[in-house]
């Protein structure tokens, strides 16, 4: 090792004292840290579960799922979960160079540290969210089934009103969850290092990351113990070598986030994304209950997959939603975020 790695100035110090490292801080912690985290929360769920604290009433969507869901579906919220555990160290950390606030100390409000406006129209952003993510991934599903792609779930016997309003509630939980970490905390960790498009890229990229860390399809899970988070990573990013797989899957996600980021950055305000967000999970969620691929795995690959999230068509409509998106904004939002 160089003995001036350690003066002032040499480049080793410099990049240790730097935002990116800071960044780079917080995407490993927030990796380690869910890893840890999967094997506890995944006995703590299941306990729930076994326990029936949350059978019956309002809840009890929320226990079906719990119970239905595997150790990669607990290791997706534990990543989730690191993210928010890292962001408040990280913030200090990098000191307060959020806008917002004055210049004498003066406290600031939680939207001006995450760079975020009060939105008068919040509700109507929501609620038009909602509807361009919702139904065109519906109408794709419509479509998929009237050509025998997909065919109904045989056996399926639920109250449809049941799943509708399950699908609802987790799509705008989820939403509210992931867009405050990504497009709130995250934008404003990241932002305070890149500029307007080197920000929406990376956050995109690290969303799209974050949930495509599940298993491969067909994993066999071995019992979980404590070190089957890290088992878990290893299988996951295995998968990066199969091209197809990165088509089918990381491209929808990672075009998810471009238009999620754009209309948080048009709009200084996490509204629409909430809607588009819950839109896009309500469609998913509504759909893959009742319906099951009419072809074999991997047979449609890259164009479709198992599920509407997967495949070069959901992303096209994906990016077809965004362009309208975009239209639009242009016209009814003045903000022009990729302004130097």
């Amino acid at each position: 090792m160089d003995s001036n790695d350690h003066l002032p100035g040499h480049p080793a110090s410099t990049f240790y004292r730097s935002k990116l490292f800071q960044v780079l801080v917080f995407v490993a912690g927030t990796i380690l840290i869910g890893a840890f985290l999967a094997p506890p929360l995944y006995w703590a769920g299941k306990g729930i579960v076994a326990s029936g604290a949350l059978k019956g009433g309002w809840l009890n969507g929320l226990h079906d799922s719990m119970e239905r869901a595997r150790f990669s579906r607990y290791f997706n919220r534990a990543i989730l979960a690191g993210a928010l555990l890292m962001l408040w160290p990280v913030l200090k950390w990098m000191g307060s160079s959020v806008r917002g606030g004055s210049e004498k100390g003066e406290k600031k409000d939680w939207l001006a540290r995450l760079d975020l406006e009060t939105n008068p129209v919040w509700w109507r952003h929501l609620l038009i969210g909602y509807a361009v993510a919702a139904i065109p991934l519906l109408i794709l599903a419509w479509v998929y089934l009237s050509l025998d792609l997909y065919r109904w779930r045989p056996g399926w016997d639920h109250s449809l009103v049941t799943l509708l309003l399950s699908a609802l509630s987790t799509g705008l939980t989820v939403a509210l969850m992931e867009e405050f970490v990504f497009r709130g905390a995250l934008f404003a960790v990241i932002g305070k290092v890149l500029g307007p498009w080197p920000l929406l890229l990376s956050v995109s990229a690290f969303f799209a990351l974050v949930h495509f860390l599940h298993p491969p399809a067909g994993l066999e899970i071995p019992p979980v113990t404590a070190s089957s988070g890290f088992w878990m990573l290893g299988q996951i990013f295995g998968q990066f070598g199969n091209p197809q797989f990165l088509v089918a899957e990381f491209a929808v996600l990672f075009a998810i986030g471009l238009v999620l980021g754009y209309v948080r950055m048009k709009t200084a305000s996490l509204w629409m994304g909430i809607g588009l967000h819950g839109g896009w999970v309500f469609g998913v969620k509504v759909i893959n209950p009742v319906t099951i691929r009419n072809f074999q795995p991997y047979e449609m690959m890259p164009w479709l997959g198992d599920n509407l999230r997967v495949g070069a068509v959901s992303c096209l409509v994906v990016c077809f939603t965004g362009l309208g998106l975009w239209m639009w904004l242009q016209k009814t939002e003045p903000r022009s975020p990729f302004s130097p």
